[in-house]
């Protein structure tokens, strides 16, 4: 019974609400920590006196000195009030709930004492207040910048209107200068070429000797290309740290770039505030565990006692008048006594039945208040506040940070997370629960995140093989595959804004002998293969002729030895060379002017 009365006396001590107790006499029995220095008084000048002596002679905390008053009068309610309060020069607000303390079970008849929790609610008024003003600033602002949208839409309509009437005339400039280009150059072709004379072309054509041209033998050969991109080197996998719960940082035992292994401690958070709201919820568990209690027990409980007292009581009374009502009816019939007499006993008796049933009514009342959703709500308040205590002790295990994973402290722009932005962490930054304190990735691999425009973007896959050099790093190559190609847009950088797609290039496991000279963060180069082909026909470019849609090359005619064209498939070209698909094979000589 000691320790649970030092626990108790504890948990008041530690407990951030004022709390004072006042027995029934009006004696002061206990003034918390918090109540001292909330209300500015000490403990020892207001313990064991009077609330009247201590409070009632300041008029200006009437408001507070009632809310107390008020717990007195309506013991069997629980009062909550916002009232003003004058301590020594400051005008505070405190939020006050009053209430009523029972005496334990066998001692009901014993008179309890009244307990006063209060909070100091002053900045929380000021912070209203403020809201309110700025809500009516901001609702005058908005007043005329929808005004000064109107007067901004209005000077739109007359630049449109403005802007169509310029493209009309622009339109017609570029007719007009359009045709006059055509005109002038059908009049340069007239003096040019005389009529009847051949296109050069032809004339070309018609000059062409076999014997004069080069022979070209058509062979196989391996058709490559590939992408260039730039970016830096990143961890393959980074196992990014939130924060358990709102707080500071206490104290920083890593560096960035440090190499550190699972179960290393990385920081100690200041959990002050979190020991505090572990504290609150721990008590609000004791209440809702004893209000728990007491449902269990209900059918005993006081208010059910007292009901069943009251039935009991006007059960008595119902008899009395009963009795009572039944001889004066003998005595009436037989003359004994007059009417008057017969109808006030007959009237106490009817009273006294339907006091009665009301006793019984209240009584049945009273029961149910210990079953069905009265019963759930107990429950449902205790689980809650059950989880909110676990909660919380599971954070408070988590104020000191270690790392999950093996790997290299990361600094926060070498994730690859995007979605979690971090900051650099210094002792004494503040977090809120769930920020990114810290990542940690695995430079056992590595990836290389790089930007493509949309005209490249297509030919890119995930599974194409690339090489990663740098110039930092020199002498190592590293063999990686694309592992990502985004399908949605984003802005590129610069004042063109042209629309980039992100690629993610992954490197498995770097070479453990080259691990000294790979850091995080290097820039590095990227060549994606997007087209491996062998055995691919390959031509010179100059050998190939266009009619129409269709392309030709020339070949001599081994009995004839003149010159026949050939119609041919094309495929890939290259600056100098293009693919044939069709029409040709490997050996086969063509002719190039």
């Amino acid at each position: 019974m000691a320790t649970r009365e030092i626990v108790y006396r504890n948990i008041l001590e530690n407990m951030r609400d004022g709390v004072m107790t006042i027995g029934m006499d009006g004696t002061i029995i206990t003034f918390n920590n918090a109540a001292e220095t909330i209300l500015a008084m000490k403990s020892a000048d207001v313990v064991d006196r009077t609330f009247g002596e201590v409070f009632l002679s300041a008029e200006e905390n009437d408001e507070f000195n009632q809310a107390v008053l008020n717990a007195v009068y309506e013991s069997a309610m629980v009062h909550n009030a916002r009232v003003p309060y004058g301590a020594f020069g400051k005008a505070l607000t405190l939020n006050v709930t009053t209430s009523f303390l029972r005496p334990p079970e066998g001692k009901e008849g014993e008179r309890g004492a009244v307990i006063v929790v209060f909070q100091d609610v002053t900045e929380v008024e000021h912070l209203r207040e403020q809201e309110a003003r700025l809500a009516e600033e901001l609702k005058e602002h908005h007043k005329e910048l929808q005004e000064a949208y109107v007067n901004l839409e209005g000077t739109n309509r007359d630049l449109q209107a403005a802007l169509k009437k310029i493209h009309v005339i622009r339109v017609a400039a570029t007719a007009f200068v359009i045709v006059l280009f055509v005109v002038l150059g059908l009049i340069s072709w007239k003096r040019i070429i005389p009529p009847g004379s051949k296109p050069a072309q032809e004339t070309r054509a018609e000059m062409r000797d076999p014997s004069r041209m080069k022979t070209f033998t058509v062979n196989e050969q391996r058709l490559t290309d590939s992408i260039a991109l730039k970016g830096s080197l990143k961890p393959i996998n980074v196992v990014n740290i939130t924060s358990p719960f709102s707080g500071k940082v206490k104290e920083r035992l890593f560096q960035y770039g440090q190499p550190v292994q699972k179960g290393h401690l990385l920081l100690k958070m200041d959990a002050v505030e979190t020991e505090t709201k572990h504290r609150e919820a721990n008590v609000t568990y004791i209440k809702a565990l004893e209000k728990m209690r007491e449902m269990d027990k209900w059918d005993y409980a006081d208010e059910v006692t007292k009901a069943r007292r009251s039935v009991t009581k006007s059960k008595m009374t119902l008899d009395t008048a009963k009795n009572k009502f039944e001889q004066s009816e003998i005595l009436f019939r037989k003359g004994y006594i007059s009417s008057t007499d017969y109808t006030s006993d007959k009237q106490q008796y009817e009273t006294a039945q339907m006091d009665y049933d009301a006793s019984l009514q209240e009584l049945q009342t009273a029961i149910n208040k210990g079953k069905g959703d009265n019963y759930s709500v107990t429950k449902i308040e205790l689980d809650n506040a059950r989880t909110k205590l676990q909660v919380l002790e599971q954070q408070l295990q988590k104020a000191n940070v270690v790392a999950p994973v093996s790997g290299t402290v990361v600094m926060p722009d070498a994730g690859s997370d995007k979605d979690k932005k971090g900051k650099l962490i210094e002792v004494g930054m503040s977090f809120t629960e769930g920020d990114l304190l810290v990542s940690i990735g695995d430079t056992g691999g590595f990836s290389v995140t790089a930007e493509v425009d949309e005209m490249e973007v297509l030919k890119l896959k995930k599974g194409q093989e690339a090489v990663i050099t740098g110039d930092a790093f020199s002498g190592v190559t590293l063999k990686g595959t694309v592992t990502h190609v985004s399908s949605q847009a984003s802005k590129g950088e610069g004042s063109k804004k042209t629309p980039v797609y992100e690629i993610m290039v992954s490197v498995e496991k770097s070479p453990p002998e080259a691990r000294e000279k790979l850091l995080l963060g290097m820039s590095c180069k990227v060549q994606v293969t997007i087209m491996d082909r062998a055995n691919t026909l390959m031509i010179p470019i100059r050998a190939v002729s266009t009619e129409g849609n269709d392309s030709y090359v020339a070949m001599k005619d081994k009995k004839t030895n003149e010159m026949k064209k050939v119609k041919v498939e094309t495929g890939i070209t290259t600056l100098d060379s293009v693919e044939i698909i069709k029409g040709l094979a490997k050996g086969d000589e063509i002719l190039i002017p």
